[in-house]
C-alpha cells in the first residue's frame, strides 16, 4: 500500500467517525502513558476545520483504527484531547516551509504543557496537502513526554 492510499484510507475512515459526535470516538485511547508518563491522548470528537479557516489535522495509526489526535487552526491555536478533556494550545514559535497556515515545525503551549508538532509536506491536492512523517511531542511541567507518530492533511476549508 502506498503512502498516498494509506492516507486516503486514514482520512476516509476517520472523517465519518470524527464528525458523528459519538461518545465512543471521544473515549478512544490513542496513546497510553509510557515509562510512568502522565498523558493519555484520546481522539478528538470534532476534527473538521471550521468553514473559512486553514490549518491541519493529524491522525495516528497506533490504535486499532485511525484516530484524529490534533487539530490546528491557522493563527488561532491547536487542540488535543488529554486525559479525557479538550486542551486548547496557544501558538508559539514556528519554522520551516509553510502552506495553508501550517509550518513544518510549530511550538504550542497551555496549562503547563508544551507541545511540538513537526510535519513534512507531501503530495498536494486541490486546496491542501498531505502531511507525511508527522511527529507530535507533548511535555508536562514535570518533565514527562509523550511522542506520537502521525500523518494528516493541511488545507483550507471553504465550504
Amino acid at each position: 500500500m502506498t503512502v498516498r492510499s494509506l492516507l486516503f484510507a486514514t482520512i476516509a475512515a476517520t472523517a465519518g467517525c470524527a464528525s458523528s459526535g459519538s461518545d465512543d470516538i471521544s473515549r478512544t485511547v490513542v496513546a497510553e502513558p509510557g515509562g510512568g508518563g502522565e498523558f493519555v491522548v484520546g481522539a478528538l470528537a470534532d476534527s473538521a476545520l471550521p468553514k473559512g479557516d486553514c490549518g491541519m489535522v493529524l491522525w495516528t495509526l497506533e490504535a486499532e483504527r485511525p484516530a484524529p489526535i490534533f487539530r490546528l487552526i491557522a493563527n488561532k491555536g491547536g487542540e488535543i484531547m488529554l486525559d479525557g478533556r479538550l486542551v486548547k494550545l496557544a501558538l508559539g514559535e514556528s519554522s520551516g516551509a509553510a502552506g495553508f497556515g501550517v509550518f513544518e515545525s510549530q511550538a504550542l503551549s497551555a496549562e503547563g504543557i508544551e507541545a511540538t508538532v513537526k510535519v513534512r509536506f507531501g503530495l498536494g491536492f486541490d486546496g491542501g496537502s498531505y502531511l507525511e512523517r508527522g511527529l507530535l511531542s507533548i511535555e508536562s511541567a514535570a518533565g514527562w513526554r509523550s511522542v506520537i507518530p502521525a500523518a494528516g492533511i493541511a488545507g483550507c476549508r471553504t465550504k
